[in-house]
C-alpha cells in the first residue's frame, strides 16, 4: 500500500508541470510528510456542461482541487466512518462498491515527488525508503474522487460538501518488489490524459491499460533507505527526503 508521500513542489509549479488551467481554492503546497486524511492536491478534468445522463459535453478545463486523501463514498454516514480509503486495489476496483461508480468518471491524478513504503526483514524490522521519480520528476498517481454531502447542513450550504480521493495500488514491478509487494499505479504519458478525460466511461480496459504502463514508470523510479523520522507525522521536513 501507499501511506505516505512527498510533494516537493508548490502548487504553481505543480499547476505548470501538469498543464492544470485552474487552481481552485486553497491547496496545499509542499510536504515531505503526507499523512491519512490530511488535505491533498488533486488534478480532475472538469465539464462545464452534462447531458440528461451526466456525460459531459463539451471542451474540459484542467483543474487542480484540494481533496481529503481518504474517500468517503456518497452513501457514508460520515467521514470517521471505518477506517481510510486512502488506497483502492485496482485488480478489485469494479467489484468494490466504494470505488466501482468512481472509475466510470469521477478519476483523477494525485502529483507526488515520491512516495515511503516500509521494508520488512526478517527479523521484522522495518526500514523505510523513499521510491521517488528523481530530483527534477514528479510522479502522476492514478486517483478516484467522490464528493459527500453532510445532511446536517442546509441543502444550499456550500460548506456540506466533502471532496475526497484514494490513490490506487497494484503487485509491485519487479524493481521494487523486494521492498514491497505493492506500488502505487503510476501513470505515464500516453495513459495520463485518457485516466482524466471525463468523456471516456472507465472500464476494465482502461484499468488494464494504466496497470501495464505503471510497471514501466514504477520500474524508472529511484529508490534509497531513509531515516525512521518520517514514521512520525509530526516529522515534515527535507531531511526526511535525504539517503541514508
Amino acid at each position: 500500500m501507499c501511506g505516505r508521500f512527498v510533494v516537493a513542489r508548490s502548487v504553481g509549479e505543480i499547476q505548470t508541470i501538469f498543464e492544470a488551467d485552474e487552481v481552485i481554492g486553497e491547496v496545499p503546497g509542499i510536504s515531505y510528510n503526507v499523512a491519512p486524511t490530511q488535505q491533498i492536491a488533486m488534478i480532475v478534468d472538469r465539464s462545464f456542461e452534462k447531458d440528461e445522463n451526466g456525460a459531459p459535453i463539451g471542451e474540459l478545463s484542467r483543474e487542480i482541487h484540494s481533496a481529503r486523501w481518504g474517500l468517503v463514498p456518497r452513501w457514508a454516514k460520515g467521514p470517521a466512518e471505518g477506517a481510510p480509503l486512502i488506497n483502492g486495489r485496482i485488480e478489485s476496483l469494479l467489484e468494490k462498491p466504494s470505488f466501482k461508480d468512481a472509475v466510470v468518471r469521477r478519476r483523477c491524478v494525485i502529483p507526488a515527488s515520491g512516495y515511503y513504503e516500509w521494508q520488512v526483514a526478517s527479523d521484522g524490522t522495518k526500514q523505510p525508503f523513499y521510491i521517488n521519480a528523481g530530483t527534477d520528476g514528479m510522479f502522476a498517481l492514478a486517483g478516484l474522487y467522490e464528493w459527500w454531502a453532510d445532511p446536517s447542513k442546509a441543502a444550499n450550504d456550500p460548506s456540506r460538501w466533502l471532496l475526497s480521493a484514494t490513490t490506487l495500488t497494484k503487485a509491485s514491478c519487479g524493481e521494487l518488489a523486494h521492498i514491497h509487494d505493492r506500488n502505487p499505479v503510476l501513470l505515464s504519458a500516453d495513459t495520463f490524459d485518457a485516466w482524466l478525460d471525463p468523456h471516456i466511461e472507465g472500464d476494465q480496459d482502461l484499468l488494464d491499460a494504466i496497470a501495464i504502463d505503471s510497471d514501466m514508470v514504477a520500474g524508472e523510479a529511484e529508490f534509497f533507505a531513509v531515516n525512521q523520522a518520517v514514521g512520525q507525522v509530526r516529522n515534515n521536513s527535507e531531511e526526511l527526503i535525504k539517503a541514508l
